[in-house]
Parts: structure tokens; C-alpha cells; sequence
């Protein structure tokens, strides 16, 4: 029978060994066996720099935890008996360095405590990761548009022709709305990186232990400020999953754009074939396959936190170690997939291809410089906007009865709208229509900032490569600071060890 315990006096049963506990044991990755060997050094230091372990003990520990590290994850000896993968640790240190060593350093600490700070430590490397991921999708975008910046295709709402832009703006504001993205990724990361280690099963531990000095070792920003909430709470975890699915459902929403846009009833977007599916049976095919896996990833997030969510919210707040971990097994996998999503975003990006020829002359036909038109009125005939939109819509209604399109909007048509509308011509030339109809001319007037007149959208470019810079700025600093940390903690170890 397993050492790890002298309560039960029964084996568990082949359902819990083979249905709870080997998927515990098993799915442990060179990510989690890191953070459970820092996890102990990092305590082990604290133990004997506080004096609560005696000199012998904490170096045969050290010695046997560089052992460890140095021979990685054991994969091939799963014994279900030991529960889950903080006993199989013990077990296996308690092999290399003995049982009594391996029992004193779990003083003042509980699975609880432990799985609480290994939990942080995940979300962690994963909110990096995606942050990662996420600027290089950000660099992308806005690459990409200032190559753009000249190319007219219709803006659509509901997708209808709504009013020209540049391809440049559209990538521009999806740049715009994904760093939005990263912010509520760094923002929950601020509340990620607390140290749980060191409160134990929920109140605290009665030996004079140093908590700050394993959230150095550990490389955490603080630690936790209350013992119960610390080890019964996972709402960081929470919080990660959820900036990540706002995440997905940008992700998905410009998927969703671009799947339409590649239609060939848009013909507005191209993919090169190496980011495209076939057919079994339509030899004619190409299919949006990047697309198709981004938008069907985004709600596998989304199941994910509602999953989480529900499975916490039955949680008693007096601790439920392994409800809370079942309920969080799904979100974990999407955090630890993202980045692979991520990278699918920046191929679609780098690799889309707006169809240059014929975009700036639908503009021209589709009456989206319809709106330019009503400004047109406002200026050069003295109406209000509600006036000159009625006219506008009346001469567009005319204009489709006859079967024409917008170059077929004339001085004549107009002052039969206005006719209608106000009961006398415009007597505006012809020359001036044509002018505010054109595509170009409405697009360059679009001037305010935010607008899509090409020196507004570099204005916008040029602010989005200096937020992009601050981002990495930021990022960079917590990666080298967790590069510090990581660097004074195998510097105690070795010295404990007597290396």
C-alpha cells in the first residue's frame, strides 16, 4: 500500500485509480514538472535560510532535486496509488534523497498551498505566451497596412456597402481592437503573479516562515494577501481564461470578415494556396481552412470558460482542491493552445491579399459614397443633413428603379428627388455630383482622427507601432525579471547543495 498516507484503510478503487488519478499523473508536461521542481527549491531555500531545517537534510534535498532536474520528468512509472503529481514528486524524492528528508520538506506547507501556487505558476508562463503570440499577430496587422494604405475597398455595415475605406483601416482596426486584447491579458497577469506558497491548507502556518522570500525565489511580484482565499479561489485563472476568450471572439469575429470577404460573391480577399484546403469532390474548390479552424477555436474557448465557470461556481469557498481542478482541466488546455491559434491569425495575416483590381470601382458604382453626396448638398445648397439625406435616399431609390447605379446619379435625378423632397430643384452641375461621388475624393476627406483618409490611418499606424513598442517593452522586462529570479534560485540551490 502507498506511503504517501495512514488514513484510508482501503486501496482506492480501479475507477478513482484509472478515471481520476492516472489522467492527474499523466498529463504532467515538461511546463508543470519545472514549475513543481522551482516550487520545491524555492521552498527547501526558504526552510533553511529561516533555519527550519538542519544543514544535513536541506543539502541531501538540494543534491536530490539537481538530480531531478537533471534527469526530467519520469513518464514511464505512473503509479496510480500516489494520487496525483505532487505525491509522485515526493515519492520520487524520496527515493533519491530518503523518506525522512522528503517528509521534512513539506513543513509548512499543504497540497492545498502547493496547487494554489503551481496554478499561478501556469498561468503565468501561459498569459507570456499568449502576450507573445499576441504582439507578433499586432506587428502583423500593422505591417501589413502600411503597405495598404492606398488600396479603396468598400467598408460594409450589415454587411452592406456602407462607405469606402482603405484595406489599411480595416487591418488598422483589428490591430486596434487586439491590443485591447493584450492589456486585459497584461492586466490579469498583475493579479496572476501573487505567491501562494506558504499559507498551507487555508490558515496559515504556525513555524516562522518567510513568504517574501519565496516570491523572489519564485519570481512572483507579491504574495497573496489572505490564507482561505488564497488556496479556495481561482478567479485569476478565471480572469486569464476569460481575457482570452475576448481574445477568441475577436480572433473569430475578423475570421468571420475575411470568410465573407473570400466569398466570391465579395471576391474582395485572397489567400495564397498554402493556407487553403481542397475538396474530395469539387475539383474547383479552395477552401478558407485557417479561417474556418480559427472561428471553430474561438468557441471551444468559449465552452471552456463557461465550463469553468459553472464547475467553480459550485465550489464551496471552504476549499475544494479537487473540483476546482477537474473544473479547470478544459480551460487550461485552451490556454496552453492559444498560442498555436495565434500563430494560424499571424498566417492569415501576413498572407491576405486584398484584390486591388475593381475594389476602388465598385466603390464608385455600389452607392457608398452616398453619405459624400449628402455632405456634398449640405455644403454647396445650404440644407440640413436630414434634408439632404431624404434627397440623397429618394435619388438612390430612383436611380435603382431605372436600373442604374451610382454613376448613374445625375443633375436631373437629384432635382427630381428634391422635388419630391422639398418642392424645388438644386440646380447643382453635374462636375460637383461626380466629385462627391467618387470614391477617392470621400475617401481623403475622412480627415478626423480615427478617420480612414490615408493620413489619418498613418496617423494611426504611427501611434500603434509605439503602443506595440511599449507592449514589448513591458513584456520583455517581466520575462528578464523571471530570468533574474531564476538565476538567484539555482544560484541558493547549488550553494545549498555545496556545488
Amino acid at each position: 500500500m502507498s506511503d504517501i498516507g495512514k488514513r484510508l484503510g482501503q486501496l482506492p478503487a480501479d475507477e478513482i485509480r484509472e478515471y481520476i488519478y492516472r489522467p492527474q499523473l499523466t498529463q504532467v508536461d515538461d511546463d508543470d514538472f519545472k514549475a513543481m521542481l522551482d516550487l520545491n527549491q524555492a521552498h527547501l531555500v526558504m526552510l533553511s535560510e529561516c533555519g527550519l531545517i538542519d544543514c544535513a537534510t536541506a543539502r541531501r534535498l538540494a543534491q536530490a532535486l539537481l538530480q531531478m532536474r537533471q534527469l526530467g520528468p519520469d513518464r514511464e512509472a505512473v503509479d496510480t496509488l500516489l494520487e496525483d503529481a505532487y505525491f509522485a514528486f515526493e515519492t520520487r524524492l524520496a527515493a533519491l534523497a530518503g523518506a525522512h528528508a522528503a517528509g521534512a520538506l513539506h513543513l509548512a506547507r499543504s497540497r492545498n498551498d502547493i496547487g494554489a501556487t503551481l496554478d499561478r505558476l501556469r498561468a503565468r508562463t501561459y498569459a507570456l505566451r499568449i502576450a507573445d503570440s499576441l504582439l507578433e499577430v499586432r506587428t502583423q496587422c500593422v505591417t501589413r497596412a502600411f503597405a495598404f494604405t492606398d488600396v479603396i475597398m468598400p467598408g460594409y455595415t450589415h454587411l452592406q456597402p456602407a462607405q469606402p475605406v482603405s484595406f489599411a483601416y480595416y487591418l488598422s482596426g483589428y490591430e486596434t481592437a487586439l491590443e485591447r486584447d493584450s492589456q486585459r491579458l497584461m492586466e490579469a497577469l498583475v493579479r496572476i503573479d501573487e505567491n501562494a506558497l506558504g499559507v498551507a491548507a487555508l490558515a496559515g502556518s504556525s513555524f516562522a516562515i518567510d513568504r517574501h522570500r519565496t516570491a523572489q525565489l519564485l519570481g512572483f511580484e507579491r504574495i497573496t494577501r489572505h490564507g482561505l482565499d488564497t488556496v479556495a479561489s481561482r478567479d485569476f485563472m478565471l480572469e486569464l481564461l476569460s481575457a482570452v476568450n475576448l481574445l477568441g471572439v475577436t480572433w473569430s469575429r475578423i475570421a468571420q470578415d475575411f470568410h465573407v470577404f473570400v466569398s466570391d460573391e465579395f471576391a474582395t480577399l485572397a489567400f495564397p494556396d498554402r493556407v487553403s484546403g481542397i475538396s474530395s469532390i469539387m475539383p474547383q474548390k479552395k477552401n478558407p481552412i485557417a479561417l474556418e479552424f480559427l472561428r471553430a477555436q474561438s468557441a471551444r474557448a468559449t465552452g471552456a470558460l463557461m465550463g469553468s465557470l459553472t464547475a467553480v461556481r459550485g465550489t464551496h469557498f471552504s476549499v475544494s482542491l479537487d473540483a476546482i481542478r477537474e473544473g479547470l482541466s478544459d480551460g487550461w488546455a485552451v490556454l496552453k493552445h492559444t498560442p498555436n491559434n495565434l500563430s494560424v491569425l499571424r498566417l492569415v495575416m501576413e498572407s491576405v491579399q486584398p484584390r486591388e483590381a475593381g475594389l476602388a470601382e465598385r466603390c464608385n458604382r455600389n452607392f457608398s459614397t452616398a453619405t459624400d453626396l449628402a455632405d456634398g448638398l449640405v455644403r454647396h445648397c445650404g440644407l440640413s443633413f436630414r434634408e439632404a439625406h431624404h434627397i440623397v435616399g429618394g435619388a438612390v431609390r430612383l436611380a435603382l428603379d431605372q436600373g442604374r447605379d451610382a454613376t448613374g446619379i445625375d443633375a436631373a435625378l437629384l432635382d427630381q428627388a428634391a422635388l419630391s423632397e422639398i418642392g424645388k430643384p438644386l440646380g447643382l452641375a453635374d462636375s460637383v455630383i461626380r466629385q462627391c461621388l467618387d470614391a477617392q475624393q470621400a475617401l481623403a476627406h475622412r480627415t478626423s482622427p480615427g478617420g480612414a483618409a490615408p493620413a489619418a490611418v498613418l496617423a494611426l499606424l504611427a501611434e500603434s507601432q509605439q503602443r506595440l513598442q511599449q507592449s514589448r517593452i513591458r513584456i520583455a522586462a517581466r520575462r528578464q525579471a523571471l530570468v533574474q529570479a531564476g538565476a538567484v534560485l539555482n544560484t541558493a540551490i547549488e550553494t545549498l547543495a555545496g556545488h
